[in-house]
Order: structure tokens, then sequence, then C-alpha cells
């Protein structure tokens, strides 16, 4: 990979991004359903494993009753296009251009959503995230839980969400941290610097 002067790759251009907005709308009637910040942050997770589930997959676990069948093949299309974007993006050491402002002085929700998401999809493919380097793996993902808001009961969190400076130096982490991950999957021989991990689990997702 060529991590020099490569931008952040877009996973949608506005079009797509104002389309795959409207379709989640459209098919939103679940408080458990998926907003755009949380689709965002499932389809990032879904382009780092080399291997993965299908698009078509994705739809039923980020929806509860995803009925309507034109609105759902638009969100495979879209689905598609974002993971692969992604892929190149990291493939060329640019990453992708994250969906919210990266300066973070206020709690947010886009980062807190786009985090939850990228966690369930983690969850829902612990077997593919954690079947090698495991320990490696969980520290990488330390910052995106403390993000997700989901662990905030968790006594080994409660320390981190309540120190605002340091929430938001982890926000400015991520897109390398990204790339770390990217590269303990695809080159795990190259060993990225992490932080400490204290335990992971399920949590429901964040609304």
């Amino acid at each position: 990979m060529n991590q020099d002067n490569e931008l952040p790759q877009l996973l949608l251009d506005d079009e797509q991004l104002e389309l795959l907005d409207e379709c989640l709308e459209q098919l939103y009637s679940h408080e458990e359903d998926a907003n755009l910040y949380v689709a965002l942050g499932y389809l990032t997770a879904q382009a780092l494993p080399p291997e993965t589930t299908q698009p078509e997959q994705w739809l039923e676990q980020l929806f509860a009753t995803p009925s309507d069948q034109a609105v759902s093949q638009t969100l495979v299309e879209l689905f598609t296009l974002a993971t692969a974007a992604a892929k190149k993006g990291f493939y060329q050491g640019g990453g992708v251009e994250l969906p919210f402002e990266m300066d973070l002085e206020t709690e947010s929700d886009e980062l807190a959503d786009w985090c939850a998401g990228f966690m369930q999809a983690v969850f829902e493919q612990e077997d593919i995230w954690f079947a090698s380097q495991e320990q490696a793996m969980a520290e990488l993902l330390l910052p995106i839980m403390a993000l997700s808001g989901l662990f905030a009961d968790e006594p080994e969190f409660i320390e981190i969400e309540e120190d605002p400076q340091l929430m938001a130096q982890l926000a400015k982490q991520l897109p390398d941290l990204l790339l770390d991950i990217y590269c303990q999957f695809n080159a795990p021989e190259e060993k990225p610097k992490t932080r400490p991990m204290m335990g992971k689990q399920k949590k429901n997702r964040r609304r």
C-alpha cells in the first residue's frame, strides 16, 4: 500500500449519499433500525476484513423489517458501491473520509452513531474480526468502543467517557486507527501501536 499523499476516499458522492439517506428513512420503522451515520459506520467496518458477508445480509441486520423490495435493492447497490470505495481507500493508504467533524469540543451524536454502527458490524462477525491476533484487534477497537457510547455503564469506560479532551483525541485518531485495523487484517506482521484493551462484549446499538 502506498500511504504517501493519498487522499481519503469518499464512500459515496453527494447524490448517492442523499439517495442513501432517503432510502434509509423510507425503511425506518423501528428504533433499532439504522440511520445514515449508523449505516456509514457499519459499511466502513465491512470494508476492512479481506472476507465478509454479503450486502443482502447487511440489510437484514440493519433493519428489523426491510419490506420495500425496490428500496431494499437500491440500498444493496449503494452498500456495494460504498464498501468498494472504502476498500479502495484503505488499499491505497488514504483511508476514507469520515462523515463528521473531527475537531470535537462537544458530544457528537453523528460520531457516536457512526461508531455504534461500526461496532455492530464487528459484533455480528466476531469469528472474522477475532479469528487471529485477537488481543491486538481488541486493543485497536478500544477508541471506537469508547466513542460509540455503547459502554457508558462499564466501569472501565466511565473514566474515558467523562474526559471530553480524551474523547476528542480519540476521535482525531480515527483515520489512522482505521488504517491500522486494515493493516492488522491484511498485513498482520506489521504490529500497530495500540492502547490497552479492557474487555469486549456485545451491546445494543445506540439510538
